[in-house]
């Protein structure tokens, strides 16, 4: 078990014994990437991916002292998404088509003026290196990356195989690794 899960587990224990800042801890986590991944799911306008995290997370409130994970707690939101965007297509009749609109919202953790203009300087950096990856190639980074989701999590809530994931994931980190360098070498890092 990894210390995410670990922590996850730690919140979700507190989260079912009623504790509220454990829950609002749990959202602030989760949330962004569901939002992602509710819209890469649904349709372009709607707020309905929106509506589909917080119908989630509604539930996992009410619903918090009988829930008992036999996976992880991200794969659990991740899927009750999916699932929630399937029954809008269910109520719509309409046919699924896969959109991205990715969101930026990186964290700062450090307290040091200086230290926190470097870090955001550099997650600014990383982002728009990120933004040039194609789309699902960003999805599964960010899902495994940011919300920790394993290559097989992530094969499941996308339809496609665990190979494809690690061909992603080894095409990104490569972009990524190449560009840092070439940033590097021409003095710009």
């Amino acid at each position: 078990m990894t210390s995410g899960s670990t922590e996850d587990q730690a919140l979700l224990e507190r989260v079912r014994a009623g504790n509220e800042p454990a829950f609002e801890s749990l959202f602030q986590k989760y949330y962004p990437g569901l939002l992602r991944y509710g819209k890469m799911l649904l349709p372009y306008p709607t707020d309905e991916a929106e509506e589909a995290v917080f119908d989630v997370f509604a539930k996992l409130w009410i619903q918090r002292h009988n829930i008992h994970l036999h996976i992880s707690l991200a794969s659990f939101l991740y899927k009750a998404v999916k699932n929630r965007t399937h029954d809008y297509y269910r109520k719509k009749n309409m046919v699924s088509v896969v959109l991205v609109e990715a969101e930026n919202e990186p964290e700062q953790t450090y307290q040091i003026p200086d230290q926190q203009l470097q870090f955001k300087e550099l997650t600014q950096g990383i982002e728009k290196l990120i933004a040039l990856l194609p789309e699902r190639t960003q999805m599964v980074f960010r899902m495994n990356r940011y919300d920790g989701l394993t290559y097989q999590e992530i094969a499941n809530l996308l339809n496609i195989s665990v190979n494809s994931v690690k061909t992603h994931m080894y095409r990104a980190i490569k972009f990524l690794k190449d560009a840092y360098l070439s940033a590097r070498a021409s003095g710009q890092c």
